[in-house]
Protein backbone atom coordinates (compact mmCIF):
# COMPACT_ATOMS: atom_id res chain seq x y z
CA UNK A 1 0.00 0.00 0.00
CA UNK A 2 2.65 2.58 0.85
CA UNK A 3 4.22 1.46 -2.64
CA UNK A 4 1.17 3.27 -4.66
CA UNK A 5 0.77 6.20 -2.16
CA UNK A 6 4.77 7.03 -2.59
CA UNK A 7 5.45 5.13 -5.99
CA UNK A 8 5.61 6.67 -9.15
CA UNK A 9 2.58 8.07 -10.93
CA UNK A 10 2.97 6.43 -13.94
CA UNK A 11 2.77 2.92 -12.46
CA UNK A 12 -0.40 4.22 -10.94
CA UNK A 13 -1.55 5.15 -14.04
CA UNK A 14 -0.81 2.16 -15.48
CA UNK A 15 -2.78 0.47 -12.65
CA UNK A 16 -5.75 1.84 -13.28
CA UNK A 17 -5.23 1.65 -16.97
CA UNK A 18 -5.22 -2.36 -16.31
CA UNK A 19 -8.35 -2.20 -14.19
CA UNK A 20 -10.29 -0.22 -16.72
CA UNK A 21 -9.09 -2.62 -19.64
CA UNK A 22 -10.08 -5.65 -17.88
CA UNK A 23 -13.72 -4.31 -17.05
CA UNK A 24 -14.64 -2.92 -21.10
CA UNK A 25 -16.91 -4.86 -22.79
CA UNK A 26 -15.63 -7.25 -25.36
CA UNK A 27 -17.56 -6.82 -28.94
CA UNK A 28 -19.27 -10.14 -29.84
CA UNK A 29 -18.84 -10.49 -34.03
CA UNK A 30 -21.75 -12.45 -34.79
CA UNK A 31 -21.72 -15.71 -37.36
CA UNK A 32 -24.57 -16.10 -39.70
CA UNK A 33 -23.74 -19.62 -41.42
CA UNK A 34 -24.00 -19.69 -45.62
CA UNK A 35 -27.34 -20.74 -46.62
CA UNK A 36 -27.65 -24.21 -47.53
CA UNK A 37 -30.68 -24.46 -50.07
CA UNK A 38 -31.16 -27.72 -51.68
CA UNK A 39 -32.53 -27.30 -55.12
CA UNK A 40 -35.89 -28.96 -53.83
CA UNK A 41 -36.25 -25.76 -51.47
CA UNK A 42 -35.52 -23.48 -54.34
CA UNK A 43 -38.12 -24.64 -56.27
CA UNK A 44 -40.75 -24.90 -53.69
CA UNK A 45 -39.80 -21.63 -52.85
CA UNK A 46 -40.23 -20.62 -56.46
CA UNK A 47 -43.90 -22.22 -56.23
CA UNK A 48 -44.61 -20.01 -53.57
CA UNK A 49 -43.63 -16.95 -54.79
CA UNK A 50 -45.20 -18.07 -58.11
CA UNK A 51 -48.69 -18.31 -56.06
CA UNK A 52 -48.36 -14.69 -54.73
CA UNK A 53 -47.48 -13.19 -57.56
CA UNK A 54 -50.38 -14.62 -59.46
CA UNK A 55 -52.91 -13.99 -56.08
CA UNK A 56 -51.70 -10.36 -56.31
CA UNK A 57 -52.53 -9.94 -60.29
CA UNK A 58 -55.93 -11.61 -60.11
CA UNK A 59 -57.57 -12.02 -56.56
CA UNK A 60 -56.33 -8.52 -55.18
CA UNK A 61 -56.29 -6.70 -58.36
CA UNK A 62 -60.26 -6.94 -58.45
CA UNK A 63 -62.22 -4.03 -57.50
CA UNK A 64 -64.74 -5.98 -55.18
CA UNK A 65 -61.62 -7.26 -53.45
CA UNK A 66 -60.06 -4.00 -52.90
CA UNK A 67 -63.52 -2.65 -51.32
CA UNK A 68 -63.76 -5.61 -48.98
CA UNK A 69 -60.72 -5.01 -47.96
CA UNK A 70 -61.29 -2.09 -46.34
CA UNK A 71 -64.06 -3.11 -44.10
CA UNK A 72 -61.77 -4.65 -41.35
CA UNK A 73 -59.38 -6.98 -40.51
CA UNK A 74 -59.76 -10.23 -42.25
CA UNK A 75 -57.84 -12.48 -40.24
CA UNK A 76 -59.08 -15.31 -37.64
CA UNK A 77 -58.50 -13.76 -33.99
CA UNK A 78 -57.12 -15.56 -31.45
CA UNK A 79 -59.19 -14.14 -28.38
CA UNK A 80 -62.32 -15.42 -30.05
CA UNK A 81 -60.73 -19.43 -31.04
CA UNK A 82 -62.25 -21.99 -29.47
CA UNK A 83 -59.95 -23.74 -27.27
CA UNK A 84 -61.15 -26.65 -28.42
CA UNK A 85 -59.93 -25.75 -31.83
CA UNK A 86 -56.10 -24.83 -30.46
CA UNK A 87 -54.29 -28.75 -31.17
CA UNK A 88 -55.33 -28.29 -34.92
CA UNK A 89 -52.93 -25.14 -35.39
CA UNK A 90 -49.85 -28.06 -34.84
CA UNK A 91 -49.82 -28.44 -38.51
CA UNK A 92 -48.76 -25.57 -39.52
CA UNK A 93 -45.93 -25.03 -37.02
CA UNK A 94 -42.62 -24.95 -39.23
CA UNK A 95 -40.83 -27.78 -37.27
CA UNK A 96 -42.18 -26.69 -33.72
CA UNK A 97 -41.34 -22.85 -34.77
CA UNK A 98 -44.60 -19.87 -34.42
CA UNK A 99 -43.79 -16.56 -36.15
CA UNK A 100 -45.03 -13.55 -34.22
CA UNK A 101 -44.98 -10.60 -35.87
CA UNK A 102 -45.70 -7.15 -33.66
CA UNK A 103 -47.54 -4.53 -34.96
CA UNK A 104 -46.42 -4.97 -38.98
CA UNK A 105 -45.85 -2.05 -40.99
CA UNK A 106 -45.59 0.29 -38.09
CA UNK A 107 -43.36 2.61 -39.65
CA UNK A 108 -45.02 3.23 -42.87
CA UNK A 109 -48.95 3.31 -41.83
CA UNK A 110 -48.03 5.13 -37.97
CA UNK A 111 -44.51 7.29 -38.35
CA UNK A 112 -43.70 8.23 -42.10
CA UNK A 113 -45.54 11.28 -43.39
CA UNK A 114 -48.84 10.69 -45.66
CA UNK A 115 -47.98 9.29 -49.21
CA UNK A 116 -48.95 10.65 -51.97
CA UNK A 117 -49.77 9.27 -55.15
CA UNK A 118 -52.53 6.75 -54.40
CA UNK A 119 -55.42 9.00 -56.01
CA UNK A 120 -53.59 7.98 -59.16
CA UNK A 121 -53.43 3.96 -57.95
CA UNK A 122 -56.07 2.78 -57.02
CA UNK A 123 -55.36 -0.94 -57.52
CA UNK A 124 -51.84 -0.26 -55.02
CA UNK A 125 -51.68 -0.43 -51.55
CA UNK A 126 -49.67 2.27 -49.48
CA UNK A 127 -46.88 0.19 -48.80
CA UNK A 128 -46.72 -1.13 -52.66
CA UNK A 129 -46.67 2.55 -53.24
CA UNK A 130 -44.04 3.16 -50.15
CA UNK A 131 -41.64 0.05 -51.61
CA UNK A 132 -42.04 1.79 -55.04
CA UNK A 133 -41.20 5.37 -54.14
CA UNK A 134 -39.22 5.36 -51.10
CA UNK A 135 -39.48 8.66 -49.17
CA UNK A 136 -42.34 11.12 -50.41
CA UNK A 137 -39.93 13.37 -51.64
CA UNK A 138 -36.74 11.70 -51.67
CA UNK A 139 -34.44 15.04 -50.38
CA UNK A 140 -31.72 14.78 -48.13
CA UNK A 141 -34.25 14.69 -45.49
CA UNK A 142 -38.15 14.76 -44.54
CA UNK A 143 -40.24 16.32 -41.86
CA UNK A 144 -42.45 14.30 -39.89
CA UNK A 145 -45.07 16.25 -37.60
CA UNK A 146 -45.99 13.99 -34.89
CA UNK A 147 -48.95 15.10 -32.47
CA UNK A 148 -47.35 12.76 -29.78
CA UNK A 149 -43.88 14.59 -29.55
CA UNK A 150 -45.12 17.95 -29.95
CA UNK A 151 -42.41 19.09 -32.78
CA UNK A 152 -41.27 17.53 -35.89
CA UNK A 153 -38.19 15.18 -36.50
CA UNK A 154 -35.45 15.42 -39.19
CA UNK A 155 -34.69 11.78 -40.63
CA UNK A 156 -31.98 11.35 -43.02
CA UNK A 157 -32.58 9.77 -46.53
CA UNK A 158 -30.10 7.16 -44.94
CA UNK A 159 -32.31 5.87 -42.51
CA UNK A 160 -35.37 6.24 -44.40
CA UNK A 161 -33.79 3.27 -46.96
CA UNK A 162 -33.10 1.25 -43.85
CA UNK A 163 -36.74 1.34 -43.23
CA UNK A 164 -38.32 0.74 -46.85
CA UNK A 165 -35.57 -2.11 -46.68
CA UNK A 166 -37.28 -3.67 -43.32
CA UNK A 167 -40.55 -2.87 -44.74
CA UNK A 168 -40.05 -5.00 -47.60
CA UNK A 169 -38.39 -7.99 -45.75
CA UNK A 170 -41.60 -7.67 -43.51
CA UNK A 171 -43.70 -7.72 -46.18
CA UNK A 172 -42.78 -10.22 -48.29
CA UNK A 173 -42.36 -12.56 -45.28
CA UNK A 174 -45.36 -12.73 -44.04
CA UNK A 175 -46.45 -12.88 -47.79
CA UNK A 176 -44.27 -16.08 -47.65
CA UNK A 177 -45.54 -17.91 -44.79
CA UNK A 178 -49.17 -17.32 -44.99
CA UNK A 179 -49.11 -18.61 -48.42
CA UNK A 180 -47.13 -21.53 -47.09
CA UNK A 181 -49.57 -21.95 -44.67
CA UNK A 182 -46.66 -21.65 -41.55
CA UNK A 183 -48.76 -20.43 -38.03
CA UNK A 184 -47.96 -16.71 -37.97
CA UNK A 185 -49.46 -14.62 -34.78
CA UNK A 186 -49.94 -11.19 -35.69
CA UNK A 187 -49.57 -8.20 -32.74
CA UNK A 188 -52.26 -5.56 -33.96
CA UNK A 189 -51.64 -1.64 -32.51
CA UNK A 190 -54.49 -2.01 -30.10
CA UNK A 191 -57.44 0.16 -30.97
CA UNK A 192 -55.26 1.36 -33.85
CA UNK A 193 -57.89 3.59 -35.79
CA UNK A 194 -58.60 5.92 -33.04
CA UNK A 195 -54.83 6.27 -32.65
CA UNK A 196 -53.51 9.85 -33.55
CA UNK A 197 -50.30 8.95 -35.17
CA UNK A 198 -52.52 6.43 -37.48
CA UNK A 199 -51.65 8.42 -40.74
CA UNK A 200 -54.97 7.04 -42.66
CA UNK A 201 -57.56 7.30 -39.84
CA UNK A 202 -59.59 9.90 -41.51
CA UNK A 203 -59.93 7.94 -44.98
CA UNK A 204 -59.62 4.28 -46.45
CA UNK A 205 -58.27 1.63 -43.72
CA UNK A 206 -54.99 1.27 -45.63
CA UNK A 207 -53.71 -0.59 -42.49
CA UNK A 208 -56.62 -3.01 -42.57
CA UNK A 209 -55.69 -3.19 -46.87
CA UNK A 210 -52.16 -4.05 -45.76
CA UNK A 211 -52.78 -7.20 -43.33
CA UNK A 212 -55.03 -8.00 -45.79
CA UNK A 213 -52.89 -8.55 -48.61
CA UNK A 214 -49.67 -9.72 -46.75
CA UNK A 215 -51.56 -12.33 -45.15
CA UNK A 216 -53.47 -14.23 -47.98
CA UNK A 217 -56.24 -14.69 -46.08
CA UNK A 218 -54.87 -18.15 -44.91
CA UNK A 219 -55.95 -20.05 -42.45
CA UNK A 220 -52.99 -20.40 -40.71
CA UNK A 221 -52.46 -17.18 -39.53
CA UNK A 222 -54.39 -15.55 -36.41
CA UNK A 223 -54.52 -11.90 -34.60
CA UNK A 224 -54.02 -10.28 -31.62
CA UNK A 225 -54.07 -6.83 -29.85
CA UNK A 226 -51.50 -4.92 -28.13
CA UNK A 227 -52.83 -3.18 -25.04
CA UNK A 228 -51.69 0.44 -26.58
CA UNK A 229 -51.01 1.41 -29.68
CA UNK A 230 -47.89 2.39 -29.39
CA UNK A 231 -46.66 -0.49 -26.76
CA UNK A 232 -46.16 -3.97 -27.11
CA UNK A 233 -48.06 -5.81 -24.03
CA UNK A 234 -50.87 -7.61 -24.34
CA UNK A 235 -54.02 -7.80 -22.53
CA UNK A 236 -53.55 -10.08 -19.40
CA UNK A 237 -56.34 -12.48 -20.34
CA UNK A 238 -54.87 -12.14 -24.30
CA UNK A 239 -51.31 -13.41 -22.75
CA UNK A 240 -52.91 -16.16 -21.09
CA UNK A 241 -54.60 -17.12 -23.86
CA UNK A 242 -51.79 -16.96 -26.25
CA UNK A 243 -49.56 -19.46 -23.82
CA UNK A 244 -52.38 -21.60 -23.52
CA UNK A 245 -52.08 -21.89 -27.07
CA UNK A 246 -49.05 -21.99 -27.58
CA UNK A 247 -48.79 -25.24 -25.32
CA UNK A 248 -51.65 -26.74 -27.23
CA UNK A 249 -50.46 -26.68 -30.53
CA UNK A 250 -47.12 -28.28 -29.23
CA UNK A 251 -44.88 -25.45 -29.93
CA UNK A 252 -41.27 -25.51 -28.88
CA UNK A 253 -39.84 -22.05 -30.16
CA UNK A 254 -41.48 -18.34 -31.04
CA UNK A 255 -39.15 -16.42 -33.76
CA UNK A 256 -40.21 -12.63 -32.79
CA UNK A 257 -39.96 -9.69 -35.54
CA UNK A 258 -41.90 -6.48 -35.71
CA UNK A 259 -41.73 -2.75 -35.09
CA UNK A 260 -39.56 -1.47 -33.03
CA UNK A 261 -37.04 -3.44 -31.38
CA UNK A 262 -36.24 -1.56 -28.13
CA UNK A 263 -39.51 -0.33 -28.16
CA UNK A 264 -43.06 -2.61 -28.82
CA UNK A 265 -41.28 -5.60 -29.39
CA UNK A 266 -38.99 -5.44 -26.93
CA UNK A 267 -42.16 -4.73 -24.45
CA UNK A 268 -43.62 -7.97 -26.19
CA UNK A 269 -40.34 -9.93 -25.79
CA UNK A 270 -39.81 -9.61 -21.91
CA UNK A 271 -44.04 -9.56 -21.59
CA UNK A 272 -43.92 -13.40 -23.51
CA UNK A 273 -40.42 -14.81 -22.54
CA UNK A 274 -40.99 -14.28 -18.97
CA UNK A 275 -44.02 -16.27 -18.93
CA UNK A 276 -43.49 -19.05 -21.33
CA UNK A 277 -39.72 -19.59 -19.43
CA UNK A 278 -37.21 -22.51 -20.42
CA UNK A 279 -40.33 -24.10 -22.14
CA UNK A 280 -40.91 -22.02 -25.15
CA UNK A 281 -38.13 -19.95 -25.79
CA UNK A 282 -38.77 -16.70 -27.43
CA UNK A 283 -36.32 -15.64 -29.99
CA UNK A 284 -35.65 -12.03 -31.71
CA UNK A 285 -35.56 -12.38 -35.62
CA UNK A 286 -32.99 -8.86 -36.69
CA UNK A 287 -34.39 -9.25 -39.96
CA UNK A 288 -36.98 -9.00 -39.23
CA UNK A 289 -36.24 -6.17 -36.21
CA UNK A 290 -35.78 -2.97 -37.24
CA UNK A 291 -35.13 -0.06 -34.64
CA UNK A 292 -37.42 3.78 -34.59
CA UNK A 293 -35.82 6.06 -36.92
CA UNK A 294 -35.65 8.32 -33.85
CA UNK A 295 -33.01 5.47 -32.28
CA UNK A 296 -30.45 4.93 -35.23
CA UNK A 297 -27.22 6.39 -34.89
CA UNK A 298 -23.62 6.60 -36.23
CA UNK A 299 -22.76 3.82 -33.63
CA UNK A 300 -24.22 1.31 -35.48
CA UNK A 301 -22.37 -0.58 -38.20
CA UNK A 302 -24.06 0.23 -41.68
CA UNK A 303 -27.25 -2.31 -42.14
CA UNK A 304 -27.59 -1.73 -45.85
CA UNK A 305 -24.78 -3.21 -48.77
CA UNK A 306 -23.77 -1.77 -52.03
CA UNK A 307 -27.11 -3.13 -53.64
CA UNK A 308 -29.39 -1.70 -50.98
CA UNK A 309 -29.96 -4.98 -49.20
CA UNK A 310 -30.31 -5.39 -45.61
CA UNK A 311 -26.56 -6.98 -44.52
CA UNK A 312 -27.71 -9.43 -41.87
CA UNK A 313 -24.49 -9.76 -40.16
CA UNK A 314 -24.24 -5.89 -39.50
CA UNK A 315 -28.07 -6.06 -38.41
CA UNK A 316 -27.71 -9.21 -36.06
CA UNK A 317 -23.85 -7.34 -34.55
CA UNK A 318 -25.80 -4.24 -33.74
CA UNK A 319 -28.21 -5.87 -31.62
CA UNK A 320 -26.11 -8.41 -29.85
CA UNK A 321 -23.69 -5.39 -28.81
CA UNK A 322 -26.46 -3.01 -28.45
CA UNK A 323 -25.59 -0.58 -30.97
CA UNK A 324 -28.50 1.47 -30.87
CA UNK A 325 -28.56 1.85 -27.09
CA UNK A 326 -32.16 1.39 -26.56
CA UNK A 327 -32.26 -2.39 -25.16
CA UNK A 328 -33.10 -3.06 -21.42
CA UNK A 329 -32.61 -6.56 -21.84
CA UNK A 330 -30.74 -9.12 -23.86
CA UNK A 331 -32.62 -10.52 -26.14
CA UNK A 332 -31.91 -14.57 -27.51
CA UNK A 333 -31.30 -13.84 -31.15
CA UNK A 334 -32.25 -16.29 -34.19
CA UNK A 335 -31.71 -15.52 -37.63
CA UNK A 336 -34.05 -17.14 -40.34
CA UNK A 337 -32.67 -20.20 -42.24
CA UNK A 338 -32.47 -18.25 -45.82
CA UNK A 339 -33.37 -15.66 -47.81
CA UNK A 340 -35.83 -17.97 -49.62
CA UNK A 341 -38.53 -16.69 -47.32
CA UNK A 342 -38.35 -12.80 -48.25
CA UNK A 343 -36.34 -12.31 -51.38
CA UNK A 344 -38.90 -12.58 -54.42
CA UNK A 345 -36.53 -14.40 -57.32
CA UNK A 346 -35.41 -11.16 -59.68
CA UNK A 347 -36.61 -8.67 -56.97
CA UNK A 348 -34.13 -5.68 -56.77
CA UNK A 349 -34.50 -2.67 -54.89
CA UNK A 350 -35.93 0.25 -56.89
CA UNK A 351 -32.50 2.97 -56.88
CA UNK A 352 -33.82 6.46 -55.31
CA UNK A 353 -34.23 8.92 -58.30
Amino acid sequence: MAFIRTGSAKIFSLLIALLIGGCASTEIIPVIPAAQNSPEEILRAKEIWQKIEERSRTVENNAEWIDNSYTGINIRSLSTLPIGKYADYKKFLDNGTVYIINHPGYYTFFHHPKISGKDNSPAKGIMDIFLEKGSASWTNVFWENSPEKGGANRYNKEFIRIMKEFERIESNFLEFKSTEQKLVIIIVPGNYKKYSNYTYKNGNDEYARYLNEVTNLSESVLYLESKKPNRGQLLEEDLNTLIEFLQKTGATSVMLGGEYLGRCEEDFYKHLSRATGAAIPVFIVPELSPVSPDDMNRRMKDLLGPDNKLDVQAATYNILNNKYEKLETTPKLRNLKSRLSYERPRENNIPDP
